[in-house]
């Protein structure tokens, strides 16, 4: 099965379902058949080795640091997901 990330869709915020789970962006989820997976055409799910994240960087250029009380991780950043067409 492949492996993709949830993007969001064109607005970055739309979670989906698979396999009768939520997932959110940025989670990773496999598809067993993604070629006729609407999810992915319509950029809902991007391959996930296409999807690497980056260290960020402040307007400095020095690595941000990851902030322990939040649940995100600032020291990291998610590329801008693809729209469908590769667009």
């Amino acid at each position: 099965m492949a492996k993709y990330v949830v993007t969001g869709g064109a607005d970055g915020q739309s979670g989906i379902e698979v396999d009768g789970k939520r997932h959110e962006p940025g989670d990773t989820v496999e598809i067993s058949n993604p070629k006729k997976d609407w999810r992915v055409e319509a950029g809902y799910l991007a391959l996930a080795s296409d999807h690497k994240a980056t260290r960020a960087r402040d307007d400095n250029g020095h690595y941000v640091a990851d902030d322990p009380d939040t649940p995100e991780d600032e020291a990291y950043e998610q590329p801008t997901a693809k729209k469908a067409g590769g667009k």
